[in-house]
C-alpha cells in the first residue's frame, strides 16, 4: 500500500475520531449542563434544608419552652391540690360547726319554748293569785266595814 493511501486512511480515521470526539464533547457539554442544573437544584435543596433546620431549631426552642411551662403547670397543680386539701379540711370543720350550731339553735328554740310555756303558766298562776288577792282585799274591806259597823253598834248600845 502506498503511503498516500495509508495517510488518507489515517486522515479518514482521524476525521472519524474527530467526529466522534465532537459528539463526545457535545455529550459532555450536555452532561455538564445537566450537572450544573443538578448543582443548582442541590443548592436549592441545601437552602431548603437550612430553612428546615432553622425551623426545627425554632420548634425545639418552642418544645423546650412548652416543657418548662408544663413543669410550672405541674408545680401549680401540686400547690392547688394541697390548697384543695386544706380547703376541704376547713370546709369539713365549718360543716361540723354548722351542724353543732344548728343543733344548739334547735335546743335553744326548744328551751325558749319551754321558758315561754313556764312564763305563761306563771302568768296564769300570777293572774289567779292576783284574783285571789283582789278577792281577799275585797273581803278584807267588807270585813273592816262590818267590824266598824259592829263597833258602832257596840258603842251605841
Amino acid at each position: 500500500m502506498p503511503e498516500n493511501d495509508i495517510l488518507q486512511a489515517i486522515v479518514a480515521n482521524l476525521e472519524k475520531i474527530n467526529g466522534r470526539l465532537e459528539v463526545i464533547e457535545e455529550r459532555l457539554n450536555k452532561v455538564e449542563q445537566r450537572l450544573d442544573k443538578i448543582e443548582q437544584r442541590l443548592d436549592k435543596v441545601e437552602q431548603r434544608l437550612d430553612m428546615v433546620e432553622q425551623r426545627l431549631d425554632k420548634v425545639e426552642q418552642r418544645v423546650t419552652k412548652l416543657e418548662q411551662d408544663v413543669q410550672v403547670i405541674k408545680q401549680d397543680i401540686v400547690i392547688l391540690k394541697e390548697s384543695n386539701k386544706e380547703l376541704t379540711r376547713r370546709m369539713n370543720a365549718v360543716y361540723d360547726q354548722v351542724a353543732f350550731l344548728t343543733e344548739f339553735r334547735t335546743e335553744m328554740i326548744m328551751f325558749r319554748d319551754e321558758v315561754y310555756k313556764r312564763f305563761d303558766n306563771l302568768e296564769q298562776q300570777t293572774g289567779r293569785l292576783k284574783e285571789g288577792f283582789e278577792y281577799l282585799r275585797d273581803m278584807t274591806v267588807e270585813h273592816e266595814i262590818d267590824i266598824r259597823f259592829l263597833k258602832k253598834v257596840v258603842r251605841a248600845s
